[in-house]
């Protein structure tokens, strides 16, 4: 845990609207999509069953996988 992950974090809660720990785990995520695309690895895939998160996600760029969606 950084404090850039955390004002990250912050921001992503007040734009998005995302409770406390959601916004900590999407934060993550960006920066770790981030560093994939800095090193030439594929990009992250969000997988998550919260309706609000995956919303956030896909607004904030990452490929989201929700398991409900499949049979």
């Amino acid at each position: 845990m950084t404090e850039t992950l955390l004002n990250r974090a912050m921001t992503l809660a007040e734009t998005h609207g995302l409770r406390g720990y959601d916004a900590v785990q999407l934060a993550a995520a960006c920066e770790i999509n981030v560093f994939c695309a800095a090193h030439g690895l594929p990009p992250l895939t969000l997988v998550s069953a919260d309706r609000e998160l995956n919303t956030a996600a896909t607004g904030e760029g990452l490929l989201v996988d929700d398991p409900n969606a499949h049979p």
